[in-house]
């Protein structure tokens, strides 16, 4: 092994694969090996520097390595000017790009056509809807139109109250459901050629409350609805199963030092419990709650439901679980009833049933004559419950 040989650099930042456990202090992803630039590979284990500076300090130097392992060509090596040449690191990235704080005043001014407003006054009344969205800085956009109102922007605001990006999202008034297939992000609009960095949906909150509890969830509309279930946790949002790149340092880095409670979806606990294991690098402690997984019935969780289906269920009224659940019924059969039909719940014998009448007042799967498409497309959804209730009962082979 030549001199020029050993030009050991501290192994750049690639994702969380390049940092380790810190044989120091014990904390995983907190350690920084070194790396010989000419062959790629770790000088050894033990050889490098746990970011932790100030509660750790661990720095095992090759330089010294080498003098605790001596060889010929270590001693060569040391003997020689090559260790106390400076490496020339790639150049750093592009600073931060920040949204223009004009778009989200802009975006401030039609509230109460907003539909995701809409149903959080449905949930809380109009005095906690307006706090949640004041807390979360809640935008309207004028993107699309639906059930007469307009879908809601969900910023990203890091701790320094910079607008990092944009999500616009299409909700149902009625239900709070998404409208699919309306779902843009539009900070490459706004900030054309920026070098934009996501960051957790909710971050400015964390500033306010150095000391409070983070709880974080993967829907934006979660998060903001568990604000308003229990306020006396920060509620965050990843925005995505993969969303904001969260488990990447520069976007976590700011969960240094808190308590954290990962809330995943029914359809990822197992993956969130991994992800967890990251977070653990800069928090004080982080755990995956079950909660949902251990509250839920088995149809839910093949459903794959998030905290806030959970919770909505109990917010609302009676009356106003029924007019949702028949907008949500219309909302997946992708059609509205037609006028002066509507749903009635009948209590018989062996159980409630939902029945679909017509404007006749009779049950719409005795209507034989329907006048339009979307009554016969009404008739047809009525029949299907019958229709199963017939294979069922005589093992019909339809």
């Amino acid at each position: 092994m030549t001199t020029t040989q050993h030009r050991p650099i501290l192994e750049p930042y690639k994702g969380p694969s390049t940092r380790h456990r810190c044989p120091g202090c014990g904390k995983p992803r907190e350690f920084t090996r070194y790396i010989d630039t000419q062959t790629g590979q770790h000088i050894a284990a033990h050889v490098g520097r746990c970011n932790r500076e100030n509660k750790c300090g661990y720095n095992y130097t090759p330089r010294q390595y080498f003098l605790d392992n001596p060889t010929e060509e270590t001693r060569a090596w040391l003997q020689s000017d090559q260790h106390l040449k400076t490496y020339t690191p790639p150049l750093p990235p592009p600073p931060v790009d920040y949204i223009p704080p004009q778009y989200l005043e802009r975006t401030r001014q039609q509230l109460a056509r907003n539909n995701f407003y809409r149903f959080l006054v449905k949930l809380f009344g109009e005095a906690e809807a307006a706090r949640l969205a004041d807390l979360y800085k809640l935008g309207t956009s004028k993107k699309w139109e639906d059930f007469g109102g307009l879908p809601v922007a969900f910023w990203q605001i890091d701790q320094a109250g910079n607008l990092r990006q944009v999500k616009i999202m299409a909700y149902h008034p009625d239900t709070g459901r998404r409208i699919k297939g309306k779902t843009r992000i539009i900070g490459k609009q706004l900030k054309p050629g920026g070098n934009l960095m996501q960051c957790l949906f909710g971050e400015h909150l964390l500033s306010a409350a150095p000391s409070a509890p983070v709880a974080i969830v993967e829907s934006e509309k979660t998060a903001v609805i568990m604000a308003g279930v229990y306020p006396d946790c920060l509620w965050l949002a990843t925005g995505g199963k993969n969303g904001a790149r969260w488990t990447a340092q520069e976007v976590y880095q700011a969960l240094e030092g808190r308590n954290v409670v990962l809330y995943p979806d029914l359809d990822s606990t197992e993956d969130w419990a991994e992800r967890a294991k990251i977070l653990a690098a800069a928090c004080e402690s982080v755990e995956v709650s079950t909660y949902l997984r251990d509250n839920t019935p088995p149809e839910d969780h093949r459903e794959g439901y998030d905290l806030a289906d959970y919770f909505i269920k109990r917010l609302l009224s009676p009356d106003q679980e029924q007019t949702t659940a028949q907008a949500d019924q219309e909302d997946q059969e992708g059609f509205a009833l037609p006028p002066g039909w509507q749903w009635e719940e009948l209590n018989l014998k062996h159980g409630t049933h939902r029945v679909l009448i017509d404007h006749d007042g009779l049950p719409a799967s005795w209507n034989y004559n329907p006048r339009t498409k979307r009554e016969t497309l009404a008739v047809m959804i009525a029949e299907q419950p019958l229709v199963n209730s017939l294979i069922q009962t005589f093992d019909l082979q339809l």
